[in-house]
């Protein structure tokens, strides 16, 4: 009896429910997919941060923060231009000219941005002891600028 019970037992566990049916997979979109919004919120957010440690004079805190926004959207000139005017703050001049030129070639034609990327560079070039160089880059950021 015993022997029938447990042969009843192990065949009511050898059945298994039927698996139910894989849902459909949503269908290909047909147009390119656009970057999340999140993307834009986290840049802006880790901007603001920037700014916020640059004035406090945290500017070791914000040459990061600016770097870790570079590494989600290196191309932004936006950043690039943020981390120049930190580099000039923290008196690396070469680095805070070399930054604001790399902040021009994304900045494509948006001249105030270029224009304001020269005033930065001129600065930079005053503080090395380069006047005749520092004039050069106004000339360039008041043609830019009109």
């Amino acid at each position: 009896m015993k022997r029938l019970l447990l042969i009843l037992l192990l065949a009511g566990c050898a059945q298994a429910p039927a698996p139910a049916p894989a849902p459909e997979p949503p269908p290909v979109a047909e147009t390119p997919i656009k970057p999340a919004p999140q993307e834009n919120v986290a840049i802006a957010g880790l901007l603001q941060s920037a700014r916020s440690d640059s004035a406090a004079g945290r500017l070791t805190n914000a040459a990061a923060t600016l770097e870790r926004a570079l590494r989600i959207e290196p191309r932004n000139p936006r950043l690039w231009q943020e981390l120049a005017r930190v580099r000039l703050k923290q008196g690396e001049y070469a680095q805070a000219e070399s930054v604001a030129s790399r902040s021009n070639s994304f900045a494509g034609r948006d001249d105030g941005l270029r224009a304001d990327n020269w005033r930065l560079i001129a600065q930079a070039r005053e503080a090395r002891g380069d006047p005749a160089g520092a004039r050069a880059a106004e000339e360039t950021a008041a043609k830019l600028g009109r």
